[in-house]
């Protein structure tokens, strides 16, 4: 069967067939052999997807000694959030996502969807990227470049694609790590599958006092560790091709100081079904997100309260298509934010042709209507078109064009915010920003086990929502969110991966992103030239991975004043197999206790520091 994505939520992904590779024994399975459906969805080796796609597997996040998904997916090229901090310390409104550097903010300019449903808030655009167990996840996949052509809004820079487990007879899952820090880690996955009916269910809870996220040589009175607690719950059934499932998550933050935390609770309800040609899906999503902000003395000796946010909001979607086995694909779908007395509302309508030409040419086109809602109604259409040229049984040729949008957010457009001394205001006369891009590469598999891929990319952007810097005196920085004009992202982004024998798995990646606001020439923020990451696992009496990321200096601020150096951290990860069941492990992530910035605002935000865990993984069936 051929899987179809329906617009924003409903994706192939879940569909009864696809993604059953992803399902094998990682060990055994070769890379080029993986199938994917987020770039065009439908099911495809992703050496024969002709949007680029990244792919992220449970067993290569089993193996890291990253603890949150966010750190994990940084070992794809080209993934960033607003800020470097991860979500084990960073405020939930810099964790918008962001691909290649095309304008990274706290709104995400990519779409994250859990099997087809949304992930980005629906106030905010950001992500909450906890609020799924990681034992529940089979693998991300990340597409690279606008794929608002088919998912609309949101999806400007490009799709992320969490993909849950499906039901299993029998299975009982559950981890344990403690750590320095304070830090308490448990969760569980339970499964089972009849005839008909199956269902899974997964929670994890964590818990850390954190660590001091300012240097101790300005530290002050005012400044304690940046703490975290956090609770998800997932649980879905299945009844044939039809499903319905729910995800509850609830986040305690403090944010350096005495005074500045945040609080969030999200409940999430969502069903779909997947035929042979027709597929559904709907969610109803509520949130509360509660917030303080501090002004903080230049010796940090004291703060003062500025603001105290309590931001209830919902979200709702609804989506329909249909496919045929030609490849072509027609669908709608419907998504509504809602705060207060501000509401918007987004419809799409999208085809798309997925042709094979002849054996060695297929042929992808594609266009999407969307009309959005707030103070005004206004619409926008995007189209797409790429190719695939397999030039031998070793090489493919790969190339697209496409535009993309972002309709502003409720956030942007209604709510101001202040962090530290720096104070942002909104913006209701907001407008969507767009781009125009075009990408070619190629992919190079010379044996099972070697892949390499090389791409191309260039992208201009349109109108961006930026925090434009209005004044800067002595007591602080006044910004306002506003269209900035245009800017120019161009680079190129490479990743290879190679096995020798059974024992050794590497992995290498790289991305080169220019990204030049036109009218200044100064670099937009937050986006640094160089990125590159890489890791070495060895899988013999113990299980070893060495894993690593370094990044050049970027700037904080649009001015290009407020910098940020280069980095690089490695994370060394052990586990060893007692027996079928029982694994235990060891993890240190920062093993060289690195210090490096992640932000400045204007006193310097440090980075995660040393930070070691080790506990058990039991399984049972």
């Amino acid at each position: 069967m051929r899987a179809m994505c329906g617009g924003l939520l409903l994706c192939a992904g879940f569909s009864g067939e696809p993604l059953r590779a992803a399902e094998s024994d990682p060990h055994d399975e070769e890379f080029r052999e993986r199938i994917v459906v987020t770039a065009s969805a439908s099911e495809e080796p992703v050496t024969e997807a002709i949007p680029s796609v990244g792919v992220l597997t449970a067993a290569e996040i089993e193996r890291s000694a990253f603890t949150m998904l966010d750190d994990h997916l940084r070992q794809i090229p080209g993934f960033s959030l607003f800020r470097r901090s991860s979500s084990l310390s960073a405020h939930p409104t810099t964790q918008g996502v962001s691909l290649r550097g095309i304008g990274p903010s706290g709104t995400s300019r990519s779409l994250v969807l859990f099997d087809g449903t949304p992930l980005n808030d629906p106030f905010g655009g950001w992500v909450y990227w906890n609020r799924l167990p990681t034992l529940a996840l089979r693998a991300v996949e990340v597409s690279a470049g606008s794929t608002s052509p088919l998912y609309g809004s949101a999806a400007m820079g490009g799709t992320i694609q969490i993909l849950a487990r499906r039901p299993e007879a029998g299975v009982l899952e559950v981890r344990g790590a403690a750590g320095t820090e304070d830090t308490v880690d448990a969760e569980f996955f339970a499964s089972s599958r009849g005839a008909e009916w199956g269902h899974v269910v997964a929670g994890r809870v964590f818990s850390t006092d954190g660590f001091f996220i300012v240097d101790k040589d300005v530290r002050g009175e005012i400044d304690v560790p940046a703490s975290l607690e956090f609770g998800s719950f997932f649980g879905r059934v299945h009844h044939g091709r039809t499903f319905a499932g729910v995800n509850l998550y609830r986040e305690e933050r403090g944010n350096g100081t005495q005074i500045q935390e945040n609080n969030s609770r999200i409940a999430l309800l969502e069903a779909g079904h997947d035929g042979e040609s027709w597929e559904w899906r709907l969610f109803w999503q509520s949130q509360h997100f509660e917030s303080t902000f501090s002004r903080v003395l230049a010796d940090r000796s004291e703060e003062f309260l500025t603001a105290e946010q309590s931001f209830p909001s919902t979200g709702a979607g609804a989506s329909l298509a249909w496919s045929n086995e030609r490849g072509l694909r027609v669908g709608a779908d419907w998504r509504r934010a809602s705060w207060e007395r501000r509401d918007q509302d987004l419809v799409g309508l999208f085809v798309q042709g997925d042709a094979r030409v002849n054996p060695r040419l297929n042929l992808l086109l594609g266009a999407r209507l969307d009309v959005w809602e707030n103070e005004s109604t206004q619409s926008t259409v995007n189209p797409r078109a790429g190719i695939l040229w397999r030039l031998s049984e070793k090489v493919n040729v790969r190339g697209s064009v496409y535009r993309g949008f972002r309709a502003p957010t409720l956030n942007e457009l209604y709510r101001p915010f202040r962090v530290g001394n720096v104070e942002t205001l909104a913006n209701a006369a907001l407008s969507e920003e767009h781009l125009w891009g075009a990408e070619t590469g190629v992919d190079f598999h010379p044996a099972r086990p070697a892949w390499m891929r090389v791409n191309v990319f260039y992208n201009s952007l349109r109108d961006p929502v930026g925090n434009q810097t209005l004044s800067v005196s002595a007591t602080g920085v006044l910004r306002q969110r506003q269209n900035l004009g245009r800017a120019t992202i161009r680079g190129v982004e490479a990743e290879g991966r190679l096995h020798l024998g059974p024992a050794w798995r590497l992995r290498a990646g790289y991305l080169f992103s220019d990204a030049i606001v036109e009218e200044t020439g100064l670099r937009l923020p937050q986006v640094p030239r160089h990125q590159g990451s890489f890791s070495v696992t060895y899988l013999g009496w113990i299980e070893a991975t060495l894993e690593g990321r370094a990044s050049s200096n970027q700037y904080e601020d649009d001015l290009n004043v407020l910098g940020l150096g280069s980095y690089a951290i490695v994370n060394l990860s052990l586990r060893r197999r007692l027996h079928a069941r029982a694994t235990l492990f060891l993890e240190a992530e920062n093993i060289l206790d690195e210090t490096y910035a992640v932000g400045r605002l204007p006193v310097e935000r440090l980075g995660t520091p040393r930070l070691v865990r080790g506990g058990i993984r039991m399984r049972f069936r």
